[in-house]
């Protein structure tokens, strides 16, 4: 190896990393100067995140103990709740980096960072705090370690499969999808007689060990909680009424292309058609010599279960289009693997114009996704920018809660300056409850006598705040309800011995929507019958649905 080939390859990996570190810099001042308030989700975490645990109702603990630590640095601005977003995949960006350096060679590792840092799933969840940037970070560090348990030179096969467990479990704990990782090394292992070989009892002992001992204190918090969280996620599949939906699963195959992004998901189809059909792009200049078939079978046990078994879902019932992130971790190495290969190995490389001409499509196709990264970062800058760039309806979730808010607690004084002595708040929906919660907090802080409370319709909670904060008998003398979806009214109503009519308040949520608040009080809480088979509310002796 002659000193200029590693000086290149020194270079090609600092210059990645100082691109990451150039990009997260970015993203991180972007999140101190948004305008856009907490999604309610962002809020929900952020409550958990105040009473740290080994699980909360939806989701295992990590999302709230990055918020407590971030919180705990730097207080509780919007900015600091989501600083760990963009922090985590940079750290997934650049294990991508070394595992495609250690896989195939150092430039299929830097277009891997690339792809995956430019992916608009990527580049919407750097700018939100989220259960997926948590799980890709673990999991983005577990397929480092697995390429390494693999893959490494030395005899450290018990370190790693140490390492592995830690990392593993941390995937565990972010979100319980990593269990696709899981499947993928089962599979792996059946296909692949040297990763069999690598597995020696010694070392499948000690990743187990390890695995279990972080993941326990978690399903011990599930064991005595119901298994709330395993009970969420179940509820999240739906499998109700018909099961056949094929539009459904058009659509989530459809937005993949907008997850991942339509060059890196169009090569990933298409080079598994070729992998199937024994005809994928191989780079030439594999560091590790032959056998690069052997590794994209690796990254392909890992990438097609999610996909697979989402997309049944999808068929199925419904599924979200995030669902299958997980996917696009080893999906990103195979993808940017196969996209080398496609620009150095093909036989038409000896064509100049046509390899150009090939070469310039799948570097524009990376550049149309610098371009809708570079339109959203400036599109969260402002509510004009916002409207400028044609995102006011994909940003109208996390607009005007801390506007709703302020709607509810100035009508709370209000009550309070006229001698109301109000028992609580009481809202009908959990995303105003989390809302209220963070823009809130230092109101409720500074009036300890009026806590904030979930409105249950049904006849059994449905959420964190409704199993944890639901309004009671003890709570329900005088309250101020506030409520935001309009069929409710009634259900609400009839579930106090007397109440004042709605009063309607709109809060702007951009140039062109508003929110809908009606606010009333309610006196005497008493829970009305709930429909044992439904749940719902009984209104004049129907079941309103």
């Amino acid at each position: 190896m002659t000193s200029n080939s590693t000086t290149s390859r020194l270079s090609l990996t600092h210059i990645s990393l100082l691109a990451i570190a150039a990009l997260t810099v970015v993203r991180v001042a972007l999140l101190f100067t948004t305008y856009l308030d907490l999604y309610p989700d962002e809020a929900q975490y952020w409550l958990w995140s105040r009473e740290l645990d080994f699980g909360y109702y939806s989701k295992p603990p990590m999302i709230a103990w990055v918020i407590h630590l971030a919180t705990a640095i730097g207080g509780n601005s919007e900015g600091f709740v989501r600083l760990f977003a963009p922090l985590l995949h940079a750290g997934s960006a650049t294990a991508l980096l070394f595992a495609g350096k250690r896989l195939y060679n150092e430039k299929v590792g830097a277009l891997a960072a690339l792809i995956y840092s430019l992916m608009p799933g990527v580049v919407l969840s750097s700018g939100v705090i989220s259960t997926d940037a948590c799980l890709l970070f673990f999991l983005s560090l577990s397929l480092l370690v697995y390429v390494e348990f693999l893959h490494g030179r030395g005899k450290r096969p018990l370190i790693t499969a140490f390492l592995l467990g830690l990392a593993f479990g941390g995937a565990f704990l972010s979100k319980y999808a990593c269990l696709y990782f899981l499947l993928g090394a089962i599979i792996h292992a059946a296909f692949d007689p040297r990763a069999r070989s690598r597995w020696s009892w010694q070392a499948l002992f000690i990743w187990v060990l390890t695995f279990a001992a972080v993941i326990a204190p978690n399903i011990i918090w599930n064991a005595t909680h119901g298994f709330q969280t395993v009970a969420h996620t179940a509820d999240n599949a739906n499998w109700q009424g018909s099961l056949f939906h094929p539009l459904s699963m058009l659509r989530f195959i459809s937005h993949q292309f907008g997850v991942f992004g339509p060059l890196p998901f169009g090569m990933l189809v298409i080079g598994l058609i070729a992998f199937a059909l024994n005809r994928a792009p191989v780079s030439p200049d594999t560091e590790l010599g032959g056998g690069s078939r052997n590794r994209d079978l690796m990254l392909i046990c890992f990438a097609l279960p999610p996909l697979l078994f989402v997309t049944i879902q999808a068929l199925l019932s419904r599924a979200h289009a995030n669902w299958a992130a997980s996917a696009y971790v080893p999906g990103s190495l195979l993808a940017a693997t196969w996209l080398y290969g496609v620009i150095t190995s093909l036989p038409y490389r000896r064509k100049g114009i046509v390899k150009t001409a090939i070469t310039v499509a799948l570097w524009g196709g990376l550049a149309i996704q610098v371009l809708i990264m570079s339109a959203f970062m400036y599109g969260i800058t402002s509510p004009a920018a916002t409207q400028a760039m044609g995102m006011a309806s994909g940003m109208k979730r996390a607009r005007g809660w801390e506007a709703a808010t302020q709607v509810v607690l100035t009508e709370a004084e209000a009550a309070l300056a006229r001698g109301e002595r109000l028992s609580a708040i009481a809202v009908d929906d959990r995303f105003l409850y989390n809302s209220m919660a963070y823009y809130g907090r230092d109101w409720f802080k500074a009036h300890p006598d009026i806590p904030l409370k979930n409105w249950v319709r049904e006849l059994n909670p449905h959420s964190h705040s409704e199993t944890h904060m639901p309004l009671t008998s003890e709570t329900g003398q005088n309250v101020l309800l506030a409520n935001l979806t309009d069929r409710f009214v009634i259900d609400m109503r009839q579930d106090f011995g007397r109440t004042t009519e709605p009063r309607l308040v709109q809060v702007p949520i951009d140039h062109k929507r508003l929110r809908d608040i009606r606010l009333f009080y309610g006196y005497d809480f008493a829970r009305a019958p709930r429909d044992p088979a439904t749940g719902h509310p009984i209104v004049d002796g129907k079941v309103h649905e």
